[in-house]
């Protein structure tokens, strides 16, 4: 299931999670269908397609690793990177030079990035034993977090004090500590009053635990403030910027490396080459047919050259066009593949292509799905333009990797996040500030009501895999004003 969500004012983001295969490769088809208005004029004649695909940035990286607290802590579980850091940090104190630096930077930024995860699950179970009014349930699990979350913190907190005594300040290795330090209590600052602000309307039989979540917040605040970490000070906007870089940093242990194929480019190339070959071939034996049939520089031989080279130039563009139709796959605008950082083997390959559809063109079910049931005059109207968005994504099997099974990495799951951007469906608006007069149905007066002006995008997706029977629709409404997303609907009707 592809999730979508709003990423800012002019940008929507889609994540598609899926599992990396131990021994066979799989396939799926992802399609973007976007309708937008006619009189947003986003359409061939005023964006062409090669701008519009730039429009759509992806990038791929491992899934955060689905690790409990309770899991990270165990001491005999060899993927917890807990686990292997503290194996590490014993190893270093007493050789420094015993394991790798990337490799224990690797394992820093991993246990951010388990915390991280798993307290996106516990926040969600909470809220959800919240609004169910499972109070006994819910102190059990406030309790156990906090409870874990104090042991994490000062074991990555003794570690830290370990590899100071044997590093110096300026030290890589040492930095890599601080910053996994700095981002594990943001993490957990922040989740505390998270949790507080879903679980604090239920009264006082949660009085206890809500008091500790409160303290703990602030402690981990002052701690900052007394490491003297950039997050430690009272300027929200610093705040702010270096959650973002320490995220980022953390987060980059699971990117992949991207690689583009120049294949689609040689491949137009050589198509280019070959319709600009045969269009020159009939202007030429036309000429031929020409200096042998007529006169030179008579009439019949200026009609045949004329005619001959209007038909070169469209030659050349049914060609073209013949090319995208026939072979849709080779003629792909872009082809890609992400790399394990590790291992340099491919984990997923990528074959993009956009164009634009006519929607009288569009399978059957989008159709349907597209019908506007709340105006029987549509057809009466002009058509909505159609931005039709394909990639083929074929993931490659652990086997691949020429690693023993034991050896697979922790990260079992490849997450594609596609950004898509909507500068150019803005353009044409109307402002969005408009006034509108009603009669006050409750005296003889005007009302004034102040209204946006907005417009609707709908975006249809469609996850296909036919040797999985895979065929899944989804649905959304993006409201959208000059300035702007103001929100995304999910319809039901997919």
């Amino acid at each position: 299931m592809i999730d979508l969500r709003k990423h800012s004012s002019r940008h929507l983001e889609t994540k598609l999670v899926l599992p990396i295969p131990e021994t066979h490769k799989y396939e799926r088809e992802i399609h973007y269908y976007l309708f937008s208005p006619p009189q947003l004029y986003v359409n061939k004649s005023t964006y062409s397609e090669e701008r519009m695909l730039h429009k759509f940035q992806s990038h791929g990286r491992y899934s955060s690793p689905e690790l409990t607290l309770e899991e990270l802590l165990d001491e005999d579980n060899l993927i917890s990177p807990l686990t292997l850091l503290k194996r590490y940090t014993e190893s270093l104190h007493k050789d420094i030079a015993s394991v790798s630096e990337r490799t224990v930077i690797h394992e820093l930024q991993t246990v951010a990035n388990a915390v991280r995860h798993e307290n996106k699950a516990a926040l969600q179970d909470c809220k959800d034993m919240a609004r169910l009014g499972m109070k006994t349930d819910l102190n059990s699990t406030l309790e156990d977090w906090y409870r874990n979350t104090l042991v994490i913190q000062d074991t990555i907190r003794g570690m830290l004090e370990a590899m100071r005594g044997k590093l110096a300040e300026e030290d890589r290795l040492l930095v890599a500590y601080l910053w996994a330090d700095e981002a594990v209590s943001l993490l957990n600052e922040k989740q505390a009053i998270d949790l507080y602000m879903a679980c604090s309307h239920l009264g006082e039989e949660l009085h206890d635990i809500l008091a500790l979540l409160l303290s703990f917040s602030r402690d981990e605040a002052e701690y900052r403030n007394h490491q003297n970490y950039v997050s430690g000070g009272d300027n929200p906007e610093l705040i702010q910027y270096r959650k973002a870089a320490l995220k980022k940093w953390t987060q980059s242990a699971l990117y992949l490396v991207p690689q583009v194929s120049r294949w689609p480019m040689r491949v137009s190339q050589i198509l280019a080459g070959t319709a600009a070959a045969v269009a020159m071939a009939f202007a030429t034996f036309a000429s031929i047919f020409a200096e042998k049939t007529y006169l030179k520089n008579s009439t019949q031989w200026v009609l045949i050259v004329i005619i001959a080279y209007v038909f070169k130039d469209r030659i050349k563009e049914w060609l073209r066009t013949f090319f995208n139709a026939v072979l849709p796959k080779m003629m792909a605008d872009e082809i890609s593949s992400f790399l394990s950082p590790k291992s340099n083997s491919k984990i997923c390959s990528s074959r993009i292509r956009l164009h634009y559809e006519q929607a009288k063109d569009l399978p059957a079910k989008i159709k349907e799905i597209r019908i506007d049931k709340t105006n029987p005059f549509k057809d009466m109207l002009p058509e909505e333009n159609v931005l039709h968005y394909v990639r083929n994504l074929v993931m490659h099997p652990l086997t691949n990797h020429k690693i023993e099974r034991e050896k697979f990495p922790r990260e079992n799951n490849f997450t594609l996040v596609t950004r898509i951007r909507l500068d150019d469906f803005l353009k044409e608006m109307d402002d969005p500030k408009d006034i509108v007069f009603r009669m006050d149905p409750n005296a003889d007066e005007l009302d004034q009501l102040n209204s946006e002006r907005v417009y609707h995008l709908h975006l249809v997706i469609r996850e296909l895999s036919a040797k999985e029977s895979l065929d899944i629709y989804s649905h959304y409404t993006i409201v959208l004003n000059k300035a702007g997303i103001v929100r995304i609907e999910q319809m039901n009707d997919a």
